[in-house]
């Protein structure tokens, strides 16, 4: 099971100037969550 997406850790990299996108992004846990879900409906 994923893991819930965490806001405040989010924003907290995003404060620190880590990139959004990209294979240690900011978004991609919440990009892959979103994928696996529209896939499995």
């Amino acid at each position: 099971m994923p893991q819930p997406f965490d806001f405040d850790k989010t924003l907290k990299a995003l404060q620190d100037g880590q990139a959004l996108t990209g294979k240690d992004g900011i978004l991609t846990s919440l990009i892959k969550q979103l994928t696996e879900a529209a896939l499995a409906a």
